[in-house]
């Protein structure tokens, strides 16, 4: 059986094309860079939505706990405890959005 004719320099040409082609594909693209102090802020604000929301729910509950004690209407004082609780926090919370909005926008930044 004969072995057919090989090109040794043609087949090391396509292997450095082909090495070539994968050390461009694997490049790592780059990243947008993002200012730290942007992220921590944008980190800060939500978790004061966060907070906001929780601490709203939890008092408007408590307070409707409280009257469904001392007036005997229960559950509806907790039932509107939690609904008044969770606007507060709601409102607070698109506040807080409200401000930092405006204050990104005061400052040039878009946000994401």
């Amino acid at each position: 059986m004969e072995t057919p004719e090989r090109d040794p320099d043609g087949e090391r040409r396509r292997l450095d094309d082909l090495d070539a082609r994968l050390k461009k594909a694997r490049a790592p693209e780059a990243r947008p860079t993002q200012d730290l102090r942007t992220s921590h802020r944008e980190t800060g604000v939500a978790y004061r939505v966060l907070v906001d929301m929780i601490a709203g729910l939890l008092v408007g509950g408590f307070l409707g706990y409280w009257l469904d004690r001392w007036q005997g209407w229960a559950p509806w004082s907790l039932i509107g405890g939690l609904i008044v609780g969770f606007a507060a926090g709601a409102n607070n919370a698109w506040r807080a959005i409200r401000v930092y909005s405006d204050q990104a926008d005061k400052q040039g930044n878009r946000l994401p």
